[in-house]
């Protein structure tokens, strides 16, 4: 396959030096000791820094008995100067993008560069341990109908993350197994599940060409996971846990804190648009009372639900035409429309607390005292 128009040839400068990626002219920067034909790509997205990526693939630099792979790297938005110091490393496919993409844009854009016949996303700020490679692969090839195969998630301390997911009927889900202690070997099997997060989660080709990856409608982020193990349920894909796929997730919030419950609620409305009728499928919410009940008999049933026919051949899995600068511009218009209509929605809502602020000041100016109390919160709280 030729290189995109306006690639680094090999990404090598004259004399055999690397050539750092340039926004401005490259579509991709592909490393010397990049594999030609990996079984797996992971895709890992990067914004304002690096400094979380460096042990990201430190670890995978130690997976030395693991299938063969690639890692792209995805500068959602990263600087050219930070994604620069990625240049020294041949061993990496960079992908900048001087727009961020979202977290399903920039997934969709990264395995528009991928090569394997799986495709793994992978969060930067996580660590891979011995295996977690090779586990998500034979899983992967062992179940025929295989679309997608989730890793197991510990925290920093040990303790366990995820192991699966459930969803229920609103929509609201459960972390299987979440904040069992370090060395805890529950649910220590393959199972199909509702869905796995996609932090470690790998994609078949087939399962991708299917779907057509991440829908972008769930801009920046939240429940675009979600929404792809339901639709590769809908064409007949399983998806599996992988209990010896392990890594280590660090987390931390990639949105400011007032910006992250308005795009979960946003996200989650459109979610529910779009899957309402299917959630009939799933179980209510448990009451307080009876929630490890409920979980058990939840993962049960995901173990047991019927599949649909198979559908894989919707779309091409492997474009046979690689990106262009006209497909790149596309996908950065397309993301900038939707960060405008995200502020718009921020803007209307700081619009409707402000007036609920002022004719909360009306009320109290009519009250004894009101306006002396006003003006004390307002002090507390740094309010003008």
């Amino acid at each position: 396959m030729t290189e995109p128009r306006g690639v680094a040839a090999g990404g090598v400068r004259p004399g055999g030096r690397p050539a750092p990626p340039s926004p401005a002219a490259d579509l991709v920067w592909r490393g010397r000791r990049v594999a030609d034909s990996p079984i797996a790509s992971v895709v890992i997205l990067v914004m304002a820094d690096v400094d979380r990526l460096v042990a990201c693939l430190a670890s995978l630099a130690k997976l030395h008995e693991a299938p063969s792979h690639e890692v792209v790297v995805v500068g959602n938005g990263t600087p050219v100067e930070t994604l620069a110091a990625l240049a020294g490393l041949d061993s990496l496919v960079v992908v900048p993008s001087p727009v961020n993409l979202g977290f399903a844009g920039g997934c969709n854009w990264g395995a528009r560069f991928a090569r394997g016949r799986h495709l793994v996303f992978l969060n930067d700020d996580t660590e891979v341990e011995a295996g977690w490679l090779r586990a998500l692969v034979e899983v992967a090839e062992s179940e025929p109908r295989a679309g997608a195969v989730g890793s197991r998630l510990l925290s920093p301390d040990g303790s366990l993350q995820e192991a699966g997911s459930i969803l229920w009927r609103d929509a609201g889900t459960h972390q299987v197994g979440h904040g069992l202690p370090a060395g805890s070997d529950s649910y220590n099997r393959v199972r199909q599940t509702d869905y796995c997060s996609g932090c470690g989660l790998l994609v078949t080709r087939d399962a991708w060409g299917a779907v057509g990856g991440f829908d972008e409608r769930y801009f920046p982020a939240y429940f675009e996971d979600v929404d792809l193990c339901l639709s590769l349920r809908a064409r007949g894909f399983r998806t599996l846990y992988a209990p010896n796929a392990r890594l280590v997730h660090h987390g931390g919030a990639s949105l400011p804190d007032d910006l992250r419950a308005l795009v979960a609620v946003r996200s989650g409305r459109r979610f529910l648009a779009k899957w309402g009728d299917s959630l009939r499928d799933f179980d209510p919410p448990p009451a307080d009372g009876d929630r490890d009940a409920a979980v058990a008999a939840a993962i049960l049933r995901a173990e047991r639900r019927p599949l649909p026919a198979l559908q894989p051949e919707a779309a091409d899995p492997r474009p046979s035409a690689p990106p262009t600068e006209v497909e790149a511009l596309r996908v950065q218009v397309g993301a900038l429309q939707a960060a405008v209509a995200l502020g718009d929605e921020l803007l209307h809502q700081l619009r409707g607390e402000h007036a609920r602020m002022e004719g909360l000041r009306a009320l109290t100016g009519r009250v004894p005292g009101g306006r002396r109390a006003a003006a004390w919160v307002a002090r507390r709280l740094g309010v003008r």
